[in-house]
């Protein structure tokens, strides 16, 4: 009985000292899947991001011929900050994150795993060095 009992003590004994050094993972980057008039948070970052919908634009500029481009209507909010992105854009850098598109659907079926309408976006923290 008594070696049964230490046994079972060196066993939570083990557990005990193994979890207490495991520190979470720090936040590096996230991907995040927005559909069309939906918010997303990234709750690591407090931060979220809401898409007002993906479409199509016609474009002319300074007498070329049109073209359509592809684009979001995106809030983000990282704390106390918002910025909407209105435009035909790739990347932001917000405070210390970097919010990136990597896929705009402005489709109406689901493509890539995106649904109509909506948009993939990589969220990065940037470390002190880059900001």
């Amino acid at each position: 009985m008594q070696k049964g009992f230490l046994y079972m003590a060196a066993i939570i004994f083990y557990v005990m000292i193994s979890g207490c050094g495991n520190d979470p993972k720090p936040f590096t980057e996230a991907t995040v899947v927005v559909a069309s008039n939906q918010t997303v948070k990234v709750a690591e970052v407090n931060l979220t991001i809401t898409n007002n919908g993906c479409g199509r634009e016609w474009v002319s500029e300074e007498g070329k011929p049109a073209y359509e481009k592809v684009m979001c209507k995106l809030v983000i909010k990282h704390k106390d900050s918002t910025i909407v992105a209105n435009q035909h854009f790739s990347q932001i850098y917000f405070n210390n994150l970097k919010v990136q598109v990597d896929k705009m659907n402005p489709w109406g079926k689901e493509e890539d795993g995106v649904p109509p309408g909506g948009c993939r976006i990589i969220v990065t923290q940037l470390s002190e060095i880059s900001r």
